[in-house]
C-alpha cells in the first residue's frame, strides 16, 4: 500500500485508489500517517476534531478507526490500538512524505559533495512527489500550521534546487522558474537573489540591477526595510561587475524577538528582582533561569517583564518562541532551531538538515554573543536542551506547566498565586479605584473566588470594566455560584476553563480520572492516600506525583495534597461529564470510608473520656496509609480537622447516613478536647439530620448524647429538655439500658442546669436505679451519682453530696483515668470548697488538673484552674486568684464560653469586695448577671443577683440591691428552692 498527503489525501493499493472515507477520517488518516510509527493519542484527536467533544466522542473516534481499517482492508498490525491512543505503522508501505525528505536529504548531500548533477536529479524526483497543495481535502482549521510547515519543506527544497541549476551554469532554467515563485514569496530574498545572479550569468547585468531596485522599493514601501545584508552585498558587487566574487558570508542579523512587554504586572517585584539578577551573564555557562506552574498563573507575563527589564545585558538580540507545550501538537525544537537561525542571518538554503549540524550551526552563531533566547510553554526538557547556548555571554528564560526536573543547574522558581492585595491592586488597576474603595469587601471576594490565580483576576477586572453598570457586589455573589464560575471568568480569548483544559488534555488518561475524582472531594487538602482511594489503581502514588509536576496538583505541607479551586470546579465539571453517577459516588463513598478507618484508629486512642463511638464498626484501613498512634493521635486529627468536618458535610449531601454519623460521633471527642465547640455543634447536628431521615436508630440517640454535652459546654442550657427528651424517646424503642440510663442522666441535666433541682434528682435517681438493676457499671453509673451529688451541692447542701461524690469516685477508679474522672474530681472539690475542707479540695483539684493535662483537655483545665482559683480566695490568696482569674478571662472570653467567663467575673468581684473595692465589684457583678441571663440559667442568674444586691448596698445603692434581693428570691421561690442555694457570701463561690 502507499499512502499520501503531499496533494488530497489517498491510499493506494496496487495501483487502485482506495476510498478514505469522511473528512473527520481523511484528518484521523492524516494525523496518523504524519506521526507514523509513535503513539497519536485519542485526546489530541478529540479535540483537533471537536471543538466542544461531545460525551461520544471517543466511541466515535473508535469508530473512524474501525471504518479506516475495514476500507484499507488493513488488520491491527496497520493501525494499532495502544494505550491512550493509535498508532500506524508504516512497515513494508510507501509514504509520500518520508520518499520526498529521503530525497531532499539525499540531494542536499550530492551538493555539499559538489554533485550538482545528482543534487538537480534527487530534488526534481522529490519535488515531483508533490499532487497539490499538502493535505488540500483536509480543512484549513485542523492542518493549517502542519500544511504551512510542509510547504516550507518544499520551498527549501526548490531554493536548494535552484542553488544547483545555477552551480550547473544552467541560468535560463532557473530564469524561467523563479518569477512565479517570486510571485507567490514576493519577500523571499533568496529567491531574489538567485534571479540576479541568474541574470548576470545570462549577460543581463543591467536587468539584474532594475531587479535590485525593485525589490529595494518593494521591501521599502511595503515592510519600511532595507533587502538583507546578502542581498545588498551581490548589489555591490554586481556594481563592480564582480557577481563571482566570493560570498563574504551570512549577515549579522540583530534579532528584536520579544513580545510587547504586558501593561499590568503588580506583586511580583520581588521575584523580577531575582529573575532578572540570575539571568545576568557571569561566566562560561549561559544562567537559565526556569518559571513553572499552572496555566493563568501569570509566568508568560513575568518572563516578558523580567526578559525586557534585561534587554540592555544582551546588545546582540533576543530570541523568542512558543514551543507550545499546552497544545496536543508541541513545536519541534529542530524547526525552531531553524526559525532561530534564520533569524540570526543563515538563509534557508544553508540551513543542514541533519538535527546535530543544525544545533551546533546555532551554537556557533550565538558564541561569543550577549543574546536572550526566550522559550515559552515548554512540554519538556528535549525541547529546551538543543536551544540552550553552548557558552556564556548568552542567557536563557524558560517557561512551563511541568516541573522539568531533569533540568539541571537552572534557576528555577515556582511562581505562586496573587497576595490578597495584590490582586485587588491588579482588578483596581482596571475597574478603577473609585469602584473598588466603594466596595472593598466585595472586591475582595472577587478575587478569592477568582483563587488570586492572575489569569482568572485579570479576567474578571476585564468584564467588570466593560459592564461599569455592574456592582462588584453582584459580580462576586455570580462567581460564588461554582457550578457557573467558570463560565464567568470568560471574555475575548481569554478563558480560565480553555486554559486548564490544554493541560488537562495533555494528560494521559490515568492521570485525567485522577484529577477528575480529586475534584469530587470537597476537603480543601488531603494526605496522599485520598489519591490512590479515589483511583482505584495501584498507580495512583505515581499518577499524583505527575499531576504536582504539570502543577494541577499543589503540595502543600508534609504529604498532604489540594487543588486550587478552580481545577476543583475544572475537575468536576469532566467528571460530570465523563463519569457516571455512580463511579463518581463509589470513589467519593471509598475516601468517607478512609477517614472513617483512620478518624477511628486515633479515637480509639485518644483520651477524650466519652463513649460516643464505643463498639461502633469502621470500615479497613486505606490502602498505603497507616494508622495515628496514641502519640500522633491528637496531632493527625489537628491536621485533618477541616477535611474530617467537610467528610461529615459531603457523606450527607451524598445519602450516606450511617457514614456521617459514624465520623461525627468518631469526631467530637478530639472537638471536645480542643475545645472546638462550633465545629462539633455543626457536625453532630448535621448528622444527626441525615441519619434521623434514614432511620438509624443507635446512631440517633449516640448523636444526640454527644449534642446534649456540647450545648451543656457551650451553656445553652434551654435546648437541653428538648435534646434529652428526644434521646430518652429512641432509647427506650431501642430498650438498651445502657442508653436508658444515659439518657435519664442528661434529662436530670437538663433540670440541673435550668435550677429545677427537685426534678432533675428524680431523673437521676431513676438513671442509678436502671444502672444498678442492669448491673452497669462505669460512667453509666457514676455519672448519675455525680448528678445527684451536685443536686445537693446546689441546693446548699453540700455535706450530703459528698458521700455521693465518692461513690461516683469508687466506680471511676474501677477504670483508666479519663476527662470523665478529671471532671467529677474538679465538682468534688467544689463541694470540699464548699464544707471548707480546702487543703483536700487543693489535693484533688490537683490530681483532676494532671489527668486533663494528660489527655489534652484544653476546656477542662480552664474550669480546674477557676476552682483552684475559689480555693485561693478561701484561703486569702488574693494576688495569687487574681492572677490566675485574669489568665482565664482572656481565654473563656476568646472562646466564646459565656457561662466560664461569667464564673470568672463572680471570682473577681469576690476580690473586688475581699479588698473593699465595692464599686468594681458591681460592675464585674453587672457583667455577670447580663452573661447568666443569657445563659438562661434561672439559679445561676438568682445567685448573681444576691451577690450584685450585697454590692450595691455597699455602695450606699439600696434601693438598686433591693430591687436585685427581691428578683433573686422570686426566682428562688419560683424553682421551689431554699435560701442556701443562693450561695451568699461569705460562700467562696
Amino acid at each position: 500500500m502507499y499512502f499520501g498527503v503531499l496533494g488530497p489525501v489517498e491510499v493506494l493499493d496496487g495501483g487502485e485508489r482506495l476510498a478514505t472515507g469522511s473528512a473527520r477520517e481523511r484528518f484521523v488518516l492524516a494525523t496518523l500517517l504524519l506521526g507514523a510509527d509513535r503513539l497519536v493519542t485519542a485526546d489530541a484527536l478529540v479535540d483537533a476534531l471537536w471543538p466542544d467533544p461531545p460525551s461520544s466522542a471517543r466511541a466515535q473516534l473508535h469508530n473512524m478507526i474501525s471504518n479506516l481499517r475495514r476500507r484499507l482492508h488493513a488488520s491491527g498490525e496497520l493501525i494499532a490500538s495502544r494505550p491512550g491512543g493509535y498508532q500506524l505503522s508504516l512497515g513494508p508501505h510507501g509514504f509520500d512524505l518520508a520518499e520526498f525528505r529521503a530525497l531532499v536529504n539525499r540531494g542536499r548531500r550530492a551538493g555539499a559533495e559538489t554533485d550538482h548533477a545528482g543534487a538537480v536529479a534527487a530534488l526534481t524526483k522529490a519535488l515531483a512527489l508533490w499532487r497539490g497543495p499538502a493535505l488540500a481535502d483536509v480543512a484549513d482549521e485542523s492542518v493549517g500550521a502542519v500544511r504551512q510547515a510542509l510547504h516550507d519543506e518544499k520551498l527549501a527544497a526548490v531554493e536548494a534546487r535552484l542553488d544547483a541549476e545555477l552551480a550547473l551554469g544552467r541560468a535560463d532554467v532557473v530564469l524561467a522558474e523563479v518569477p512565479a515563485l517570486i510571485a507567490e514569496h514576493p519577500f523571499r530574498e533568496f529567491l531574489h537573489e538567485k534571479q540576479m545572479l541568474a541574470l548576470v550569468a545570462a549577460g543581463r547585468r543591467a536587468d539584474a540591477l532594475t531587479c535590485y531596485q525593485r525589490v529595494h522599493r518593494l521591501f521599502a514601501e511595503e515592510l519600511g526595510i532595507e533587502p538583507g545584508r546578502s542581498l545588498r552585498h551581490l548589489h555591490q558587487r554586481i556594481l563592480r561587475d564582480d557577481a563571482s566574487e566570493p560570498d563574504r558570508g551570512p549577515e549579522h542579523v540583530v534579532p528584536r524577538q520579544l513580545p510587547p512587554r504586558p501593561p499590568v504586572v503588580t506583586g511580583r517585584d520581588d521575584l523580577l528582582d531575582r529573575i532578572t539578577t540570575a539571568l545576568r551573564p557571569t561566566g562560561d555557562v549561559a544562567p537559565v533561569g526556569l518559571l513553572v506552574g499552572p496555566g493563568g498563573i501569570g509566568k508568560t507575563t513575568l518572563a516578558l517583564v523580567a526578559a525586557h527589564q534585561s534587554v540592555h545585558r544582551f546588545p546582540d538580540g533576543q530570541l523568542y518562541a512558543d514551543l507550545r507545550g499546552s497544545s496536543a501538537h508541541p513545536a519541534d525544537p529542530h524547526a525552531v532551531t531553524a526559525r532561530f537561525l534564520r533569524a540570526l542571518g543563515v538563509a534557508a538554503s544553508a540551513l543542514p538538515e541533519d538535527p546535530d549540524e543544525r544545533v551546533a550551526l546555532y551554537r556557533s552563531r550565538l558564541a561569543g554573543t550577549r543574546t536572550l533566547v526566550v522559550l515559552e510553554d515548554v512540554a519538556a526538557e528535549k525541547q529546551v536542551r538543543p536551544l540552550l547556548p553552548g557558552s556564556g555571554g548568552c542567557a536563557v528564560l524558560v517557561t512551563s506547566r511541568r516541573a522539568l526536573a531533569a533540568l539541571v543547574g537552572v534557576h528555577r522558581w515556582t511562581v505562586p498565586v496573587l497576595r490578597r492585595h495584590d490582586a485587588i491592586a491588579v482588578l483596581t488597576s482596571v475597574v478603577g479605584h473609585q469602584r473598588v474603595r466603594a466596595e472593598p469587601e466585595a472586591a475582595a471576594a472577587v478575587v478569592e473566588s477568582c483563587g488570586r490565580l492572575p489569569l482568572a483576576v485579570s479576567i474578571a477586572a476585564a468584564r467588570l470594566a466593560v459592564r461599569p453598570q455592574w456592582t462588584l457586589a453582584e459580580f462576586a455573589d455570580r462567581l460564588a455560584e461554582h457550578r457557573g464560575r467558570l463560565d464567568e471568568l470568560s471574555i475575548g480569548d481569554l478563558d480560565v476553563r480553555a486554559s486548564i483544559g490544554l493541560t488537562y488534555h495533555a494528560l494521559s488518561p490515568g492521570q485525567r480520572l485522577v484529577l477528575r475524582r480529586l475534584g469530587l472531594i470537597a476537603a480543601p487538602d488531603w494526605p496522599a492516600w485520598v489519591a490512590r482511594a479515589v483511583a482505584g489503581t495501584p498507580d495512583a502514588d505515581r499518577l499524583l506525583d505527575q499531576l504536582v509536576e504539570v502543577h494541577l496538583v499543589e503540595p502543600v505541607g508534609r504529604a498532604r495534597y489540594r487543588l486550587h479551586d478552580l481545577v476543583a470546579d475544572y475537575a468536576v465539571e469532566q467528571a460530570t461529564t465523563e463519569e457516571g453517577e455512580q463511579e463518581r459516588t463509589a470513589a467519593q463513598v471509598r475516601v468517607l470510608n478512609g477517614w472513617l478507618a483512620l478518624l477511628t484508629a486515633a479515637d480509639e486512642v485518644i483520651d477524650h473520656g466519652t463513649d460516643n463511638a464505643a463498639g461502633l464498626a469502621a470500615p479497613p484501613l486505606p490502602d498505603g496509609a497507616s494508622p495515628p498512634s496514641r502519640d500522633t493521635a491528637l496531632d493527625w486529627c489537628e491536621t485533618g480537622r477541616i477535611s474530617l468536618l467537610t467528610a461529615v458535610d459531603q457523606a450527607c449531601a451524598l445519602g450516606e447516613a450511617y457514614l456521617a454519623g459514624a465520623l461525627a460521633l468518631r469526631l467530637v471527642g478530639f472537638l471536645q478536647l480542643r475545645a472546638y465547640d462550633d465545629d462539633r455543634d455543626h457536625a453532630l447536628r448535621t448528622a444527626i439530620d441525615a441519619v434521623t431521615v434514614e432511620g438509624h436508630h443507635d446512631l440517633s440517640v449516640r448523636l444526640l448524647h454527644a449534642l446534649f454535652l456540647a450545648s451543656l459546654q457551650m451553656s445553652r442550657y434551654t435546648e437541653l429538655p428538648a435534646v434529652a427528651d428526644r434521646q430518652v424517646h429512641l432509647a427506650w424503642t431501642l430498650g438498651d439500658p445502657a442508653r436508658q440510663a444515659g439518657a435519664l442522666h442528661h434529662r436530670g441535666v437538663a433540670a440541673l442546669m435550668t435550677g429545677r433541682l427537685g426534678e432533675a434528682a428524680g431523673w437521676f435517681e431513676q438513671a442509678i436505679a436502671v444502672a444498678r438493676e442492669a448491673r452497669l457499671g462505669g460512667q453509666f453509673l457514676a455519672k448519675p451519682l455525680r448528678g445527684l451529688a451536685d443536686v445537693h451541692a446546689e441546693a446548699g447542701r453540700p455535706e450530703q453530696s459528698l458521700p455521693l461524690f465518692q461513690e461516683a469516685l469508687e466506680v471511676e477508679r474501677d477504670e483508666r483515668p479519663s476527662r470523665q474522672t478529671a471532671i467529677l474530681l474538679r465538682r468534688y472539690g467544689m463541694a470540699l470548697i464548699d464544707v471548707g475542707s480546702l487543703d483536700e479540695a487543693e489535693r484533688v483539684l490537683t490530681e483532676s488538673a494532671g489527668i486533663a493535662r494528660a489527655v489534652g483537655d484544653e476546656f477542662g483545665l480552664a474550669a480546674i484552674g477557676h476552682t483552684a482559683a475559689d480555693v485561693d480566695i478561701a484561703l486569702g490568696r488574693l494576688d495569687r486568684a487574681a492572677a490566675r482569674l485574669d489568665e482565664l478571662r482572656v481565654v473563656q472570653d476568646k472562646r466564646a464560653n459565656w457561662d466560664g467567663l461569667a464564673s470568672v467575673l463572680r471570682s473577681l468581684a469576690d476580690i473586688a469586695a475581699l479588698c473593699g473595692r465595692w464599686p468594681d465589684a458591681v460592675d464585674l457583678l453587672r457583667d455577670t448577671v447580663e452573661l447568666r441571663r443569657r445563659a438562661a440559667d434561672p439559679l445561676d442568674v438568682a445567685r448573681a443577683l444576691a451577690r450584685l444586691a450585697r454590692a450595691l448596698a455597699a455602695v450606699g445603692d439600696s434601693a438598686a440591691a433591693r430591687a436585685c434581693d427581691d428578683e433573686a428570691q422570686a426566682v428562688v421561690a419560683g424553682l421551689g428552692l431554699e435560701e442556701a442555694c443562693l450561695r451568699r457570701p461569705p460562700f467562696p463561690r
